[in-house]
């Protein structure tokens, strides 16, 4: 049930920019916001009442309630118009009031209102006279009269068709003594009156010959009259003013100046109530509050930089190496378009955390742009003017909000681009991020060039297979690893626990916890490749120990194996080598997910039948076309093993990928599902201690795999002893022996599934070992 059909008295509400409405007032509202698009819908569903109240402020995009004024009006919507970009809806004023309380602001604002009555509603009749007599000598305000409802308050109804302000509007609604509110408007619609009849006598006094410098003169000093009298009513002319002087401290480049002088030029001759004013001054605003010019002084000190990067960061002695690399050729070279980093890893590797230390030690500014989900190409390059609602792409807004050119600017998730009808947005990205193309970036909005060379793009990733070529090609990757249990071990000493211990309260000593806890909270209560899930169950302790002090129930202590399971409750994963049975048809792979590297089975089982292959588990076209191309390798060569051709050919095989919830993608498991096959056959298990990787070709070659540093840490974590590894991965497994710790992990190369199956089962060849 709404928050309406519960109680008559709170009533979602639509905030307005550049407008009021006056009860008996019918107006059509484009509405477009996404909070008041909610609220739309809501008030649509329960009687058509709605709350309408001006915004303090017209360029806040979002507002809340204290951007928002206490008087408005309960409108009821006459008729609603869907349109793609924004809503047309006709409402009509009913009555005043004022808000009481707000009830909700998400997914849209409704308020708790009260009635606001005039206190003395009397009006002396001579004022009612004198301002329908001016309100009719106005042409402006008697052309309103014609589109406007019957209102028993004459007042309303003229105010709303006249240029004043917001606030001067807001005023005259607040105002609960009728009389004031006749004695506020009839001045202005004096000047108006006066206004109107100048504008006449120009016309009137004009020569029927009059040249085109006459023309220009008459039209110069009526503009000007207009501007004093705008003035007196502290309306448009004090904004233009404002913006003149906002765009000459700007430092516009020449074509910007020219696009912003035209548009002054068009806004000078534009009538206050114009629709088109306040997208105008939209637009100059921007310009003028752009860092066109403006930077900061990027001082590249490699000794700092390494400072930094070391205290924020534990080991990744590689990545901070090339990091310091990029820096120094940006030193050498500052006017050389710089290669545009990309850090790619797991969630929780620190990428973010990387960008904004690379900005400290540069000494830039740093802006993070969520590409998440981001689907619309005028979200990187912006919306035309000509749109209700416009603005410019985030590119832009986030470089009004570092204030600088220079930024170091994060664009977070560019894998997770995506494409729909409005576009696709990495086409646009490859303008920004192309050192070529960038210099002279035209966003939509803006319509001329902005230089975005100045600006050090770094992005991430949580894998480069989703990145299409043509921006992959742009990006010059760094793959940031999983971290080993060891590493995790040191961040929560150093890093993570320190911190949860600031933010819950506790002393920075009062919390103690041995390595064996540590190891516990890593191998049972999280399964990461990064640190979030950890530091997530160190904050869970922290505050319940926190609690518990404040309780006055816990004194300083080391917490231990038994304190952990009481405060987390049980071990939420498994070892994950404990779970392997000793059996034939079951081999053990190592695969790569959004959490980093873990311990995979495949099973294969086989049944009497007529060779037919069944592949569950929820596995990717890729992974089934690897099952396939196993499979058609031992129907061929089944014979070179000893294995009987007939058993193939009379049986049914089913390769299943156990959690068969999660969906799992990929070539690398080719050779053990190959092996997987082998054991079945032979009757004899894999060696438990064994795990294989690589992709299976249909002569039964082994090609390489990628993200293969995370794959044995996997094996690592999991116990595994041996891993069949292709032998086109030595270089990968040589670097990652000096970044890891693999003592444990032995690595073996083979090229074929020939060499694995004789290798694993005792025959006669032996595989290449390191």
């Amino acid at each position: 049930m709404s928050d309406n059909d519960k109680n008559p008295d709170v009533l979602p509400l639509i905030a307005l920019r550049n407008l009021v409405v006056f009860p008996g007032v019918m107006t059509v509202l484009r509405v477009g916001r996404p909070r008041s698009l909610a609220a739309l819908e809501q008030a649509r569903q329960v009687g058509g009442r709605v709350v309408l109240l001006a915004q303090k402020e017209a360029k806040v995009q979002e507002p809340g309630p204290e951007d928002l004024y206490d008087v408005g009006v309960v409108a009821l919507l006459r008729g609603v118009n869907p349109k793609e970009q924004a809503w047309n809806v006709l409402v009509e004023g009913h009555e005043r009031c004022r808000v009481a309380a707000y009830e909700r602001t998400e997914p849209y604002l409704a308020v708790r209102w009260e009635r606001w009555p005039d206190t003395d509603p009397s009006v002396p009749s001579e004022l009612k006279e004198r301002l329908r007599k001016l309100s009719t000598a106005v042409h402006g305000v008697a052309v309103e009269h014609d589109v406007l409802v019957e209102s028993e308050h004459l007042e309303y109804a003229v105010a709303f068709g006249l240029e004043l302000p917001v606030e001067g509007k807001q005023q005259l609604l607040e105002q609960r003594v009728a009389e004031d509110r006749y004695r506020v408007l009839l001045p202005v619609l004096e000047t108006e009156s006066r206004i109107t009849a100048a504008r006449g006598r120009l016309q009137e006094d004009a020569p029927k010959g009059a040249t085109e410098q006459d023309r220009r003169r008459y039209l110069e000093e009526r503009k000007n009259r207009i501007e004093r009298a705008l003035d007196e009513l502290g309306g448009a002319g004090t904004d233009l003013e404002e913006i003149r002087r906002q765009l000459g401290e700007a430092d516009l480049p020449e074509e910007a100046r020219r696009e912003a002088d035209r548009e002054l030029d068009r806004l000078s001759r534009m009538h206050a109530g114009a629709p088109e004013m306040s997208v105008v001054m939209d637009y100059l605003e921007w310009l003028s509050e752009l860092p066109w010019n403006k930077t900061t002084e990027a001082v590249v000190d490699l000794t700092e930089a390494r400072r930094v990067l070391d205290r924020d960061h534990y080991d990744r002695d590689e990545v901070k190496e090339r990091i310091l690399e990029y820096l120094s050729v940006r030193k050498l070279r500052p006017e050389r378009d710089g290669a545009l980093l990309c850090l790619v890893g797991a969630p929780g590797v620190g990428k973010t955390s990387l960008g904004r230390s690379i900005a400290a030690a540069t000494g830039r500014r740093f802006q993070r742009i969520s590409l998440g989900g981001v689907r619309d190409e005028a979200e990187i390059r912006g919306h035309r003017r000509t749109y209700l609602g416009a603005l410019p792409g985030r590119i832009i807004r986030a470089l009004r909000q570092a204030g600088v050119a220079n930024p170091v600017m994060m664009l977070d998730e560019v894998d997770k681009l995506q494409i729909s009808f409005r576009g696709n947005p990495t086409s646009a990205l490859l303008e920004v991020l192309d050192p070529e193309q960038n210099r002279e970036f035209v966003d939509n909005y803006l319509a001329v060039p902005f230089d975005l060379s100045r600006v050090m793009f770094i992005g991430t990733a949580n894998t480069t297979g989703t990145i299409p070529a043509a921006l992959l090609d742009r990006l010059e990757v760094i793959e940031l690893s999983g971290y080993s249990t060891e590493q995790k071990m040191a961040i929560a000493r150093e890093y993570l626990l320190p911190r949860q211990l600031e933010r819950t309260g506790l002393q920075a000593d009062s919390l103690r916890l041995t390595d064996e806890v540590l190891e516990m909270l890593i191998e049972s209560y999280t399964r990461e490749a990064g640190v979030r899930s950890l530091e997530r169950q160190l904050a869970s302790i922290c505050r319940k120990l926190a609690r518990e002090q404040v309780g006055g129930h816990w004194c300083l202590q080391q917490i231990d194996t038994e304190r952990v399971v009481d405060l987390l409750g049980p071990p939420q994963h498994l070892p994950e080598g404990a779970e392997r049975p000793d059996r034939p048809g079951i081999c053990p792979t190592l695969a790569v997910g959004p959490a980093g590297g873990r311990l995979l089975m495949v099973e294969v089982s086989r049944v009497p039948g007529i060779s037919k292959l069944i592949v569950t588990g929820r596995a990717g076209d890729a992974l089934k076309e690897s099952a396939s191309l196993a499979f058609s390798f031992w129907r061929s060569q089944a014979g070179k093993f000893g294995f009987e051709p007939d058993v193939l050919e009379q049986s049914d095989f089913h390769v299943h990928l156990p959690a068969g919830a999660q969906p799992k993608e990929g070539t690398s498991a080719g050779l053990a599902i190959a092996l997987a096959f082998a054991s079945i056959l032979a009757d004899r298990a894999v060696p438990e201690d064994v795990a294989a990787v690589g992709e299976v070709t249909l002569r039964g070659r082994i090609l390489g795999a990628d993200r293969l540093p995370e794959r044995l840490m996997a094996a690592r974590r999991a116990a595994v002893g041996r891993v069949l590894v292709p032998h086109r991965n030595r270089p990968d497994v040589e670097k990652t022996r000096r970044e890891q710790t693999l003592e444990d992990v032995q690595v073996e190369f083979v090229d074929s599934v020939e060499q694995a199956v004789r290798l694993l089962f005792d025959l006669t060849e032996t595989a290449t070992r390191r």
